[in-house]
């Protein structure tokens, strides 16, 4: 994944230095305000990231963009929503890789269609991944957490079925067992994590996160990418002891099926106008994120491609909802 968004980001430079002078009329847009749907509780990083971002779009539009939070079965709550939204740009959603990930994993008929009731705007921003841990769990590195995990249980807390899945191909490939607790959103894996009622949990890397474990709340065991991470450089990857593992987060923009291809365009354009503004370059970065700013056709081909590379998992693991 992470050579796949390089190569994205990469490639969507030129265009992005374009976004303020699109090829085609501006499209009568907004007409009233914009909500953009997050399908996790208020707190988490991706509810940080939607209200940064509809702040500046709501000054730089003049209409509100309300901020709706919808968490619940394993984001397809908030999705739903605009999947069956109307197709004039009015709702947007942000996903997750579970976006991806949960046709996959279903066992019963999905509320939408991945493929054809929702397209993609465009890749917001990459993350890095880790696992924390609370103070008082024996593990304080990826090694000492596969040999513990090979003599008890361990269970960790996730908020997305796409940690889900990628913590069951790590258990593939270290030949373990940690075992799935599913949270709605972050902030409630997180004070669980704190509290002492859950000793493990995967979630980005993040300043929030990084100043807990200064302070002593919790600890940070390892990070997931196969390269360190930029917040936290001094961190062990957990690639160091399973070779080969690599695991990275995106969060994508979706708009309803059927909405024009010249607005999908102009609303991508005008989140990238707002993403290069300074001050949110700056959070973005603080909150352990990469902007990616891909283009609508480059993002529906990762969405496909992201669909090809966990398919073989689910069919290795056995991994279902």
């Amino acid at each position: 994944m992470n050579k796949f968004l390089k190569t994205v980001a990469l490639a969507t430079i030129p265009l992005c230095a374009l976004a303020t002078a699109p090829a085609f009329a501006q499209p009568k847009y907004p007409t009233q305000q914009v909500r953009l749907v997050v399908p996790f509780p208020p707190g988490g990083s991706t509810d940080a990231l939607a209200r940064l971002i509809g702040e500046k779009l709501g000054a730089r539009w003049k209409q509100s963009v309300i901020i709706e939070n919808k968490p619940g079965a394993n984001t397809m709550l908030g999705t739903d929503m605009v999947a069956k939204s109307a197709p004039d740009g009015h709702v947007l959603g942000i996903v997750t890789g579970s976006h991806v990930i949960n046709p996959l994993l279903a066992t019963t008929k999905m509320p939408y269609d991945t493929q054809k009731d929702l397209t993609g705007v465009m890749l917001l921003t990459g993350f890095q991944m880790a696992l924390w841990a609370h103070p008082t769990f024996s593990a304080g590195t990826p090694t000492e957490l596969l040999a513990l995990a090979r003599k008890e249980r361990v269970d960790y807390a996730a908020a997305t079925t796409q940690s889900y899945l990628a913590m069951e191909l790590l258990n593939s490939m270290a030949g373990i067992k940690l075992n799935y607790v599913p949270y709605k959103g972050s902030s409630q894996a997180l004070n669980d994590l704190i509290g002492g009622h859950v000793k493990l949990m995967i979630d980005p890397v993040s300043q929030a996160m990084l100043d807990h474990a200064k302070n002593g709340r919790i600890k940070l065991i390892g990070t997931l990418g196969k390269r360190a991470s930029d917040l936290a450089p001094n961190a062990p990857t957990f690639a160091t002891t399973v070779p080969g593992y690599d695991f990275f987060g995106a969060f994508g923009l979706v708009a309803p099926a059927g909405t024009p291809p010249e607005l999908v365009r102009f609303i991508r354009d005008e989140f990238v106008a707002v993403m290069k503004l300074p001050e949110v370059a700056e959070r973005i970065s603080s909150i352990g994120q990469e902007a990616i700013l891909s283009t609508p056709e480059d993002y529906n081909a990762y969405i496909r491609s992201e669909g090809a590379k966990w398919a073989p998992v689910v069919k290795a693991t056995g991994a279902t909802l």
